[in-house]
């Protein structure tokens, strides 16, 4: 998948990259004089997206070393959801999908289910679809808390830079550590 991707040197750009916008969104913090912060913050947006799928990527092609993988996900993520945890996407899906479901069931004339019952399996299944989502979305929210901690961005930004400078020698933390 995406094998272009996964060409030395863009895993290693990507990696320095996203350290250093952690590294600027760390130790900049909210900055009522410039704006700085904001432009950080949404380049960690699109760089944190990029690297996550990066991530995946780099996993599916193989030939990487876990510790790549890793903080491209890990920085990934912190960079990503510093602007993301505040949608809450549960609800919206959930509300769509008892849409759909509702509308699916009506369209097919499904002559043994009354109007009633269409509306009462539509609202059920929102309701399911709802909690599951929700359950998931907290435990992503709290992984994005944490890892969008600005302590913690600093630190993954240092070791994705030092994981880049490593990938440029042609080695890795993971060889290093085994």
């Amino acid at each position: 998948m995406f094998p272009e991707l996964s060409t030395k040197p863009l895993p290693e750009l990507i990696l320095l990259l996203g350290g250093l916008i952690a590294l600027v969104i760390g130790f900049v913090g909210k900055s009522k004089k410039t704006h700085i912060d904001e432009v950080a913050l949404v380049l960690g947006f699109v760089v944190g997206a990029f690297m996550i799928f990066m991530a995946v990527v780099l996993m599916s092609n193989g030939g990487w070393p876990g510790s790549t993988v890793l903080v491209l996900a890990l920085l990934g993520f912190g960079l990503f959801f510093r602007v993301f945890k505040k949608v809450k996407l549960s609800g919206i899906i959930a509300v769509i999908v008892g849409i759909l479901v509702g509308y699916l069931l009506y369209s097919m004339h499904a002559s043994f289910l009354s109007n009633e019952a269409v509306l009462v399996i539509a609202f059920v299944v929102m309701v399911i679809v709802y909690v599951i989502l929700k359950f998931a979305e907290t435990l992503v929210r709290i992984g994005g808390y944490i890892l969008s901690f600005r302590p913690i961005l600093i630190i993954l930004g240092l070791v994705a830079l030092l994981e880049a400078a490593l990938l440029f020698s042609n080695s890795s933390l993971s060889a290093i550590f085994g």
